[in-house]
């Protein structure tokens, strides 16, 4: 079972910069080996490309579940490739202000209790367990130099996750405003509705209130789990591994 608390705030007067979150579930049988499907966004949008992020989301959505048979990992990489070529044509047909302003992260939980995951931009995930949190984007969040349509979306993270797991996907400015220590300390609360309660207030108090999205999930035991000790680890285990799209 997994819980979740939605951030979405659309603060100050800056109507371009466009955030939203996205969260999906099989709706049938043949897509429960799929697992969820996680989407968070931000982007600073212009006249001909405000519709970006539903244009993406609604493409990774379609494509992930379109053909059960392919698993999880294999869904999830056609789905980034289907937006990669979408983001190409905008750049074929002259449309590039978009570039290097979109913060976008995909995340699936499968029934497996696998993890997958591939960000854009300086989109953020981060990963909770028995007191220690980390950031598991660090590694592939892209520079600049790096931008280009059709390797929007390039990696792909893989972990498995345990009950009472932590996942948080936010955009970048969630940090202009809580520190990483003080982001860690909020896990002291465990819930994450306390946690989400807690963001929203510190961010609701700012003067000039920001433009951001982020997205809490927390993996529920179920009633009569087991709890084994020796599986326990300190991180995603196994090791997360980056595995590259495109060759």
């Amino acid at each position: 079972m997994i819980k979740t608390e939605e951030i979405l705030i659309k603060g100050g007067k800056n109507k371009n910069s466009i955030c939203d979150i996205f969260c999906y579930e099989p709706e049938n049988i043949e897509e429960v080996s799929l697992g969820n499907l996680y989407m968070v966004a931000e982007f600073d949008a212009n006249g001909d490309t405000n519709h970006l992020i539903n244009l993406i989301s609604s493409l990774i959505k379609r494509e992930y579940y379109s053909a059960s048979h392919r698993g999880p990992l294999d869904s999830l990489e056609a789905s980034l490739k289907k937006a990669n070529l979408a983001l190409n044509e905008l750049g074929n047909q002259g449309n590039l202000q978009w570039l290097g302003k979109l913060h976008f992260i995909c995340a699936v939980i499968s029934k497996e209790q696998q993890l997958l995951l591939s960000q854009s931009g300086n989109a953020q995930a981060y990963h909770w367990r028995e007191g220690n949190l980390t950031n598991i984007t660090k590694k592939i969040v892209a520079t600049a130099a790096k931008f280009h349509p059709t390797k929007t979306f390039q990696s792909v993270i893989s972990g498995n996750i345990e009950p009472t797991d932590k996942i948080v996907l936010t955009t970048p400015k969630l940090f202009d405003f809580i520190d990483t220590k003080g982001f860690e300390q909020l896990f002291d609360l465990t819930k994450i509705e306390l946690i989400s309660d807690q963001i929203n207030k510190t961010l609701r108090e700012q003067k000039k209130p920001p433009h951001l999205s982020a997205l809490l999930l927390e993996i529920v035991p179920e009633q009569n789990f087991v709890t084994n000790q020796e599986s326990k680890a300190a991180f995603i285990t196994p090791p997360i591994k980056l595995e590259e799209i495109f060759q």
